[in-house]
């Protein structure tokens, strides 16, 4: 009887680390190359933060809502033109902070779901009196 707890107990733990493994085994592409010169860098980094800008406003949401509020694509484009790249910096790494929030919430629901699986294998139960 004893062998068979301990086999079934074994076997849980042994799916439970699979899938744990197979969660956290997802590894972002990383990339390396030169770093570009000043001159280079200020340009590069200018199109990155303009390319971060126009990723947000070509979602339909905030097309609509600029939309709403009187603006066309050419005033949008033109007063983007006109902003410094100190300013084009800040306001890009403003929309991700605002966009990353969204990476957040999925990181407290795979580590919610890790845990519950972990009670549930175990066949722990948690009683809140």
């Amino acid at each position: 009887m004893r062998k068979f707890k301990d086999a079934v107990l074994t076997r849980r733990i042994a799916v439970l680390l699979v899938v744990l493994m197979g969660i956290f085994s997802v590894v972002p592409r990383i990339e390396a190359s030169f770093v570009p010169s000043d001159e280079s860098f200020a340009s590069s980094a200018r199109h990155r933060d303009m390319a971060t800008v126009q990723k947000v406003l070509e979602q339909k949401l905030v097309k609509e809502r600029l939309k709403a509020l009187g603006y066309t694509d050419q005033e949008i484009n033109s007063r983007l033109d006109q902003l410094s790249d100190n300013e084009l910096h800040q306001f890009a790494t403003q929309l991700d902070s605002l966009t990353s929030g969204g990476s957040t919430l999925v990181w407290i629901l795979v580590i919610a779901l890790a845990i519950i699986a972990v009670l549930y294998f175990t066949n722990k139960r948690i009683i809140v009196q």
